[in-house]
Parts: structure tokens; C-alpha cells; sequence
């Protein structure tokens, strides 16, 4: 009876552990999360095992399968879908319980020798499973569910880390884009801007003679015309200007044979200067013509009067000078002969914004032609001083100047004294009157032909914008050096 009893269980223990070894294997994945839940169902199992459980002595041979125990880690992921058939079958091993109440208390020690049996149908589908999750697989056996849930959070964490380490690299080129850009921008602002400067201008005056008679019987005395061409070129410590001069010959003056001459140019500027904070440098060819007026003054590089007269284009080395922020100092080394045999030496301080009187503006100036005496130990040296003032009385309308100059100091000394006003109103640009006084004037290389020479003269004009293309110049002044006066005027027409 007892062979019998043995036999059934046997029998039993066959059919029940037949579906579970049928049961498809799930993948690694899921079966970290559901492990917890697979032990349940195998709890759920043991009351089957029950009925087997006489049969231990005979089923002890298993152990000699152990070495296949860690290929039970796929066992656990297959626990979730046993567990369907675990619950349609709680009933029966209920029934099983009540029929053996003795018998299932030991089912505990039969059940670790059944499980070993159900390795024997999941290797075929152990293959497959490290194809979907390898590292997931070999880990599982040694993790836990709560280990498992701790690594679950800490891969995003150190995935989060990764991302704020690629935000300084994109930082980081960001402000090397940003340094581009500021140094692409400080080379924009060496780079050099070109003007074209281009006018003309026409000049006409007429004598209105009262003591000397008029023996050519002209209609006009002065009738001249230019066209002016300049290019421009400025930096912000650099500045380079190329002025040229078209004059009409039909408009000069006939020489003795009475023929005119063809039209010509002249080269009046062409010059470089480029500066720093204390100093300057300038070379090239330009006019030193600095007055304050437009017909009287300038008398450092030689004594000029005429409407709106210049001095003649001058080849100077220049050196430029700011050892303080009110003063300037400018020397020059100048030369127009071809082989450099002759040479002035010209030196000009020039003092503003001054602490007793802010508006106020002089300058001092020296000129001598010492390196003559270079190349010809007997040559004549001249030297020449001024000092000129400047001081608006009131700002923007009203203005008074002045400038005396000490003329060939080591001969014949002569002194000339000129000063005057200006006006700035809204009908008229700028208003002008201004005079010179030289004593004995008639005695002094500084006199024009006439009878009536005077030792006062003076001028009086006006300055006029009628456009932004058009202005004029016009007034009357002094006739050369006598009692007679004359009506200037001078258009200029701006081109651009």
C-alpha cells in the first residue's frame, strides 16, 4: 500500500512540475523588477509538492545537478507567468492539504529538491536571454531588489552629470567666438577710411581808386579760377591728405610777348602724420599759413597780407609734442632747395585752457633759416618771433584777436601789430574787421608801390554759406599798401 502511496506521488510530482518546465523563459529585463513577485508563486506551489514529499528519499539523487544551480536566475524571470497557473491550481492543492494535513508540513524540504528540475527545460532559452540584457543577466544573482532599485536611480544620476560637463566646453566656445569677435571688431576700427574732397573756386576784385591813377583801364584787377582735388585718408591716430591744383592758363597774367600760359597744376599738400598720446610725427609738403584773420597776421614764416591769401607750399619734417594737456609743441625742419643746401629751422608752443582764463588761446613761434650757414658759412640769418592771442568774448557770437612779430631780428627790425574782431550771426556766417600797424612803414621792405603809402591798413568782409555747396567770401580792404581800397569776393563750389 505504502509502494502504491509512494508511486501516485511520484506520478503527481510529474504532471504538476510538466507545465512549469513548459512555461517560455521572459527576458532579463523585466525580471529584475518582478523577481519579488516569482517568490510568491513559488509558495504558492509547495502544497503540490506535498503529495511527493514521502517520495524525498528517492528524489535526493537532484543534488548531483547542482553545479546547474546559477543558471537558476532565469528561473526567477520565468516566475511571473507561472504564476497564472499557480492560482487556477491554489484550489486543488487546498483539497491536497486537507486530504494529508501531516504530509504537507513537509513539503518544505521536498521543494528545494523539486526546483533543481525545472533548470533542465530553460537552458534551450537561456541563450537567447544575454542577447537582450548580457550585463543585466550576469548581474542578477548577486543584486538584490532593493540594490537593484538603488542602481536604477543612480543611472540617471550620473547620466545627469554627464550633460553640465558638455556645458562648459560649449561655454568655452562661446567666449573664444566672443574674443573673435572683439578682436575682428578692433581690427575694423585701425582700418582706414577714405574721403574725396573736390571744389572750385573763382575770385575776382575790382579797385575803386581815389589817389592813384588807374593805367590800364581794367574791368577787374584780379580774375583767377581753381579746381581743387584732395584725397583724404584718417585713422584714429593716423591721418594722410594728397591736394592737387588745376589752374586755367587763359586766366594768368600775359607775359611780354604777350602770350598766355598753358594750364598747369600744382602739388599744394601731399603729407603723413600719425600721432600717440604724447607725441606726434608728421612729414611731407604743405603751407604753414595759420591766422587769425583772413588778410592780416601769419607773420612768423614771413610777412603775407592779401584776401585770403596763403603761404607757399613748404617740404617739412615735422615733430609733434603734448607734454601736458595745455600745452602743444610742433618743430619743424623745412627745406625747398633741391640739394638740401638750405634750411629753416621753425618751432611753435601753443597754450590753452589756461587756469586764469580757460577760453583763452596763444601761441608762441620762432623761425630762422639756420642751416644756411651749412653749406655757405656767409650766408644771411634771419630770424623771426611772434605771439598770437585769441580769446571769445562771448562764445559763439562774439570774439576778439591779436598778433605782433618781431621781423628780422639780427638786421632791420620791424614791427607789426594786428588785431581785430569777428562777429558769428545767423544772416551772416561770420563778420570780420581787422588792421596792422608797422611804424614807418614806408621805410621797410614791407610796403607795396604807390605814392600814399600808409602805416595803418585794414579790411573788412564777410563769410556767407548759401548751401551746403555754395559760399562766398566778400569785403573791402586796403589796396596794397596806399589810400585807395578794393572789392574782393570769392565763390567756392563744392563738388562732395
Amino acid at each position: 500500500m505504502k509502494k502504491m502511496f509512494l508511486a501516485t506521488c511520484l506520478l503527481a510530482a510529474s504532471v504538476f512540475a510538466a507545465p512549469q518546465a513548459a512555461a517560455p523563459a521572459p527576458t532579463a529585463a523585466p525580471a529584475k523588477a518582478e523577481a519579488p513577485k516569482a517568490a510568491a508563486p513559488a509558495k504558492a506551489e509547495a502544497p503540490k509538492a506535498a503529495e511527493p514529499a514521502k517520495a524525498a528519499p528517492a528524489a535526493q539523487p537532484a543534488p548531483a545537478a547542482q553545479p546547474a544551480a546559477p543558471a537558476a536566475a532565469p528561473a526567477k524571470a520565468e516566475a511571473p507567468k507561472a504564476a497564472e497557473p499557480a492560482k487556477a491550481e491554489a484550489p486543488k492543492t487546498a483539497e491536497a492539504a486537507k486530504v494529508a494535513p501531516a504530509d504537507s508540513a513537509k513539503a518544505p524540504e521536498v521543494a528545494p529538491a523539486a526546483q533543481p528540475a525545472e533548470p533542465a527545460a530553460v537552458p534551450a532559452e537561456q541563450a537567447a536571454a544575454p542577447e537582450a540584457a548580457p550585463a543585466d543577466s550576469a548581474k542578477a544573482p548577486e543584486a538584490t531588489p532593493a540594490e537593484q532599485a538603488q542602481v536604477a536611480q543612480e543611472k540617471p544620476a550620473v547620466e545627469e552629470k554627464a550633460e553640465p560637463a558638455q556645458e562648459p566646453a560649449k561655454k568655452a566656445k562661446k567666449k573664444k567666438k566672443k574674443k573673435k569677435m572683439i578682436k575682428e571688431a578692433m581690427a575694423q576700427k585701425d582700418k582706414v577710411s577714405f574721403d574725396i574732397l573736390a571744389d572750385f573756386e573763382m575770385e575776382a576784385g575790382k579797385v575803386f581808386w581815389t589817389s592813384e591813377d588807374d593805367e590800364n583801364g581794367d574791368n577787374l584787377e584780379t580774375w583767377t579760377g581753381t579746381a581743387n582735388f584732395a584725397l583724404l585718408a584718417e585713422t584714429d591716430d593716423f591721418k594722410g591728405k594728397v591736394a592737387v591744383a588745376f589752374n586755367p592758363g587763359d586766366l594768368e597774367k600775359a607775359d611780354e610777348n604777350g602770350d598766355t600760359p598753358s594750364d598747369y597744376f600744382t602739388l599744394d599738400e601731399a603729407w603723413a602724420w600719425q600721432s600717440t598720446e604724447y607725441l606726434s610725427f608728421r612729414v611731407g609738403r604743405w603751407d604753414n599759413t595759420d591766422k587769425n584773420g583772413d588778410y592780416f597776421g601769419g607773420y612768423i614764416d614771413g610777412y603775407l597780407a592779401g584776401f585770403l591769401s596763403t603761404q607757399k607750399s613748404e617740404n617739412q619734417l615735422q615733430f609733434g609734442f603734448t607734454p601736458t594737456e595745455n600745452m602743444e609743441m610742433y618743430l619743424s625742419l623745412i627745406s625747398q632747395s633741391a640739394n638740401l643746401n638750405k634750411g629753416d629751422l621753425r618751432a611753435a608752443f601753443n597754450f590753452h585752457d589756461l587756469a586764469s582764463i580757460s577760453d583763452l588761446r596763444i601761441q608762441l613761434a620762432y623761425r630762422s633759416n639756420l642751416f644756411d650757414k651749412v653749406y655757405n658759412s656767409e650766408a644771411d640769418v634771419q630770424h623771426n618771433a611772434s605771439m598770437k592771442a585769441n580769446l571769445p568774448i562771448v562764445p559763439g557770437f562774439f570774439g576778439i584777436f591779436a598778433e605782433a612779430a618781431l621781423l628780422d631780428l639780427s638786421d632791420d627790425l620791424v614791427i607789426p601789430i594786428t588785431g581785430g574782431i569777428s562777429f558769428d550771426t545767423r544772416v551772416v556766417d561770420r563778420i570780420i574787421l581787422e588792421a596792422e600797424y608797422i611804424n614807418d612803414r614806408l621805410d621797410t621792405p614791407y610796403k607795396s608801390s604807390g605814392k600814399h603809402v600808409k602805416d595803418v591798413l585794414g579790411a573788412i568782409y564777410l563769410e556767407k554759406a548759401f548751401t551746403d555747396r555754395f559760399s562766398l567770401s566778400a569785403g573791402f580792404h586796403s589796396f596794397g599798401s596806399t589810400k585807395d581800397y578794393m572789392l574782393s569776393g570769392n565763390l567756392v563750389g563744392r563738388i562732395n
